[in-house]
């Protein structure tokens, strides 16, 4: 056992990366869709070389990732993300080691399972390789080897343009150790960057342009309280790594000036973060949770401070010294004290649920990470409760099991799931299948792509919707329409455009619970009636029993066809499948309306009403009274 437990570092990082893989497998859901964009914008860099010199993308990702996205598609982004977060653990690890901090190799969970940068590490996101640069940073600024640590600092503001604001703590230690000769490296990323670019586009202010660019949108997010990363911050991190990276920060506060690149600098990264989600635009932040995995390395430090702490606490200590902890009673009253205080903390700003990672709804109430943290306390107060003062080795291995099953947990391979990206899996299932796998189909949001595995630049495969590209699209070809990216925040396209357009014809809808559209599938009419009839009858033949597509032949052959008998077979046909359906009996009453058939429509109408249709109701009031 002796001769494994030096491996122990090792073992961590191939469990990390096995379980990585896993959950990779058993979902296709990312963080969120910037992953899935900057995915796409890394396939396509061959043919968009601007790809190269994106802010948005960062330079350093896509140059790292080029390969194995051309060779591996996803899974190259997979395992390198992966490989790349390992070796964070492992070179934090390994400074921490040659610094001579006790219980080197707990860092390795306090890293790879903090909760958040467990659940980002498979994902096209860059938070996670800015805390690797800064581990790698850490490892050679403990070795003191500065010329790489120049080096690996230079590179930072490439993978986030914020960690230029950190690099004059990286340059602090080459002015104090008068390395004058390393400091040009600091600003070799940037030289590098901004000179590409100039060769690039012939502008010489290329690189201030493309860093400010996405402070020229409007925050769509709005801002935050100054304390919501602080409040939050326990999300970030998990409940042991929480635990004891507070203890930690708050014993090592009267040291921030000592070991100022981990303590201060944390804070003052920290501080950035704060200030860019309550003020600025820059970056539209709207207080993201995620931004603060850049600072995992830190954090993961001074959570090791915090166990050390803990576990002398412990540790008897020899006659004779002159030490503050009395060996027969060593500390137990300052952990009470502590345990009772991050208790009523975490019951006054924890127990509220968070949404979507981000921002907590007040009226609902979550006691998740409370009871989690619960638990984390009481295990941390059981050697108190011995007779026998000793290391406390079983409950140390207990309480990093905990961080370790509450990130599985919390980041759970369906855990950033939601309705919007199930419904657009839904929907892309349905048009890659017989028979419509074939056709064009028009569409603004990235879950299609990253679903059916087409670029946005298949021309031949794919289009963007817009109001003015609108009469561009070809009779045949499909149209997803849904409210996220075609119907709200970036092309504003309204469902009505598609609605009320008599040669445009709904197929298909993916709702929510609450019975909202989610997507929408539009199919351009042919001009031919006779073709559109064989394009439903297709799609009838190979989902005879889909009561979804019945209600909108049923739709297609009353307002487009004018065929209104037949749209009541099929609005009655849909009744069959799956009764119960509000909209499917208002559509029928309409179509008796249409056949002056009042007593029929008026009975429609009124269980229409009954199973909550809001439309039913001023029909009603002026055929039914």
């Amino acid at each position: 056992m002796k001769k494994w437990k030096q491996y122990d570092y090792l073992i961590c990082a191939l469990v990390f990366i096995l379980v990585g893989l896993l959950w990779s497998q058993l979902s296709n859901y990312t963080w969120d869709d910037d992953a899935i964009s900057r995915f796409l914008n890394v396939q396509d860099a061959r043919y968009h070389p601007a790809a190269f010199f994106s802010s948005w993308n960062r330079p350093l990702f896509v140059i790292l990732f080029y390969l194995p996205v051309q060779l591996f598609g996803r899974m190259g982004v997979v395992v390198g993300m992966l490989l790349l977060t390992a070796a964070s653990g492992i070179f934090l690890y390994k400074g921490l080691k040659h610094k001579g901090v006790p219980h080197a190799q707990v860092v390795m969970v306090f890293l790879l399972f903090q909760t958040f940068l467990f659940g980002i590490s498979r994902d096209a996101m860059t938070e996670p390789l800015a805390s690797f640069l800064i581990s790698l940073g850490i490892y050679f600024f403990y070795r003191k080897q500065f010329a790489w640590f120049a080096l690996i600092g230079g590179l930072l503001p490439l993978a986030r343009s914020e960690g230029l604001l950190l690099l004059p703590f990286w340059l602090f230690p080459l002015v104090q150790q008068r390395l004058y000769r390393y400091i040009p490296l600091l600003g070799a990323g940037l030289l590098a960057w901004g000179l590409a670019l100039y060769a690039y586009t012939g502008h010489p202010l290329a690189l201030m342009q493309e860093v400010l660019a996405s402070g020229e949108k409007k925050n769509r997010y709005g801002h935050v309280s100054l304390t919501h990363h602080i409040g939050k911050y326990v999300y970030v991190l998990g409940p042991v790594t929480f635990f004891f990276f507070l203890w930690g920060y708050l014993d090592n506060l009267k040291k921030m000036l000592t070991d100022y690149f981990i303590v201060l600098q944390f804070t003052v990264g920290f501080l950035i973060y704060i200030v860019f989600a309550a003020f600025l635009d820059l970056g539209q932040s709207g207080g993201a949770l995620r931004n603060l995995i850049t600072l995992a390395p830190f954090a993961a430090v001074i959570a090791v401070y915090g166990f050390n702490y803990w576990w002398a606490l412990f540790t008897p200590v020899p006659a004779g010294k002159n030490n503050k902890r009395k060996a027969t009673n060593p500390g137990r009253q300052e952990l009470w004290i502590y345990v009772v205080f991050i208790i009523l903390m975490a019951w006054i700003c924890f127990t509220n649920e968070l949404l979507m990672r981000q921002n907590y709804d007040p009226g609902k109430k979550d006691y998740t990470i409370f009871n989690a943290l619960l638990v984390c306390c009481l295990l941390a107060v059981l050697p108190a409760l011995s007779k026998k003062w000793k290391p406390p080795y079983g409950i140390a291995k207990v309480l990093l099991g905990w961080q370790v099953l509450f990130s599985l947990y919390y980041e759970s391979p369906g855990s950033h799931g939601n309705q919007e990206r199930a419904g657009m899996n839904d929907m892309t299932a349905f048009v890659t299948k017989p028979p419509l796998q074939q056709r064009k189909v028009y569409c603004n949001h990235p879950w299609y792509f990253w679903a059916a595995g087409i670029h946005p630049n298949d021309t031949l495969h794919a289009g963007g919707i817009s109001l003015s590209g609108k009469p561009g699209i070809q009779p045949g070809q499909l149209v997803i329409w849904e409210g996220h990216y075609t119907g709200e925040n970036y092309t504003n396209t309204p469902i009505q455009v598609f609605l009320n357009d008599s040669i445009f014809s709904p197929v298909y809808v993916v709702q929510n619970r609450e019975r909202e559209a989610i997507a929408v599938l539009f199919v351009k009419l042919w001009p031919q009636m006779a073709d559109n009839d064989r394009f439903f009858a297709s799609l009838l033949q190979v989902y005879p029993k889909n009561e979804r597509l019945l209600y909108f032949k049923a739709v297609y052959e009353r307002d487009r066809r004018k065929n209104v008998p037949q749209s009541i077979t099929d609005f009655t046909a849909a009744m069959a499948l799956k009764p119960g359906e509000g909209d499917v009996y208002l559509g029928r009453g309409v179509s008796w309306l249409m056949l002056n058939e009042r007593a029929k429509a008026c009975q429609d109408l009124q269980e229409a009403a009954a199973l909550g249709s809001l439309q039913a109701g001023p029909l009603l009031k002026s055929y039914c009274q």
